[in-house]
């Protein structure tokens, strides 16, 4: 119930009993007053305890309006403090709204700029692979005329193995011939005639003057190892090398050392350092003393 119809209610009341006491004192000048006092006085009291009633109805009614307006206030309120905190909320919404539409923007960009640059990727690949396709056709045909010159080097290494060969062979028989010429001359008594057949052409070194048995041609080779004072090279009894022959070890016009031979293969001889300046080693050049004096003179 409003508060307007509290006050209306009221002031019917209050009419009423104006009324019913105006009534009573009208009735009263009229007979059997009495009785219609008495019953209008109980009527008033009714008429008065209900107004109590009402009253009382109407305070709890005004409680309860205050308590429920004070509890919409409250929830005015909280609804207020949800609002701000809501607004709050959405203003943060919007600022990252703004962000992600910055960042979704520059992605576009970025996603622009990477399709652009995968297209010249693309077309440079394409490049690359005619360029690769082109450098494995010259490649496969780079293998091809390797293969061949491989196959022609393969070719004249051995015809150098057999020409080498043969050239060792001929020197061996060269080697025999003036062998021969040599006891067939000192059966004679006449000079050697296969000494001046091929001049040697030694190193000349300074400080050599070793004495040897003696050779009819130059004997040249090279160290082929060194072990200590034992030195052995790379030409042997097929070269014309004989037991006791001295060689001259020398690097380049350096002198190294004489070596005097104790032991002969075919193709090998081996012997030790009788005199040395330095430590010989693999690829010095030898040759057979006599020779290199000769070739001195």
């Amino acid at each position: 119930m409003s508060t307007l119809a509290k006050v209306f209610v009221v002031l019917l009341a209050v009419f009423s009993i104006a009324f019913t006491v105006m009534t009573v004192s009208v009735v009263a000048q009229m007979t059997n007053w009495k009785d219609t006092a008495v019953k209008y006085e109980q009527h008033a009291r009714i008429a008065d305890t209900n107004l109590r009633n009402l009253i009382a109805a109407s305070a709890a009614d005004l409680a309860t309006a205050r308590d429920s307006v004070r509890a919409q206030m409250q929830k005015s309120a909280d609804l207020e403090a949800q609002l701000s905190g809501k607004t709050t909320e959405f203003n943060q919404l919007r600022a990252d709204l703004a962000k992600a539409t910055a960042e979704k923007t520059s992605s576009e960009s970025m996603s622009a700029s990477l399709v652009n640059q995968l297209a010249a990727a693309e077309s440079a690949r394409g490049e690359y692979r005619k360029q690769r396709d082109d450098l494995e056709k010259r490649n496969i045909d780079l293998e091809r005329r390797n293969v061949d010159l491989s196959d022609r080097v393969n070719e004249l290494t051995a015809r150098v193995a057999v020409l080498l060969e043969e050239k060792r062979q001929f020197e061996q028989q060269l080697n025999i011939l003036k062998s021969e010429n040599e006891s067939f001359s000192r059966t004679s008594r006449a000079p050697a005639s296969g000494a001046t057949m091929e001049s040697p052409t030694g190193m000349a070194l300074g400080g050599v003057d070793a004495l040897t048995p003696l050779t009819v041609v130059a004997v040249r080779g090279h160290v082929l190892q060194v072990e200590g004072d034992l030195v052995t090279l790379s030409v042997g009894s097929a070269d014309g090398v004989k037991k006791d022959m001295i060689f001259v070890i020398h690097r380049g016009d350096n002198y190294v050392g004489d070596v005097r031979i104790s032991a002969v293969d075919p193709n090998q001889a081996a012997g030790r350092l009788i005199r040395s300046t330095q430590s010989p080693s693999a690829g010095d050049m030898a040759t057979d003393a006599v020779s290199l004096a000769q070739s001195r003179r």
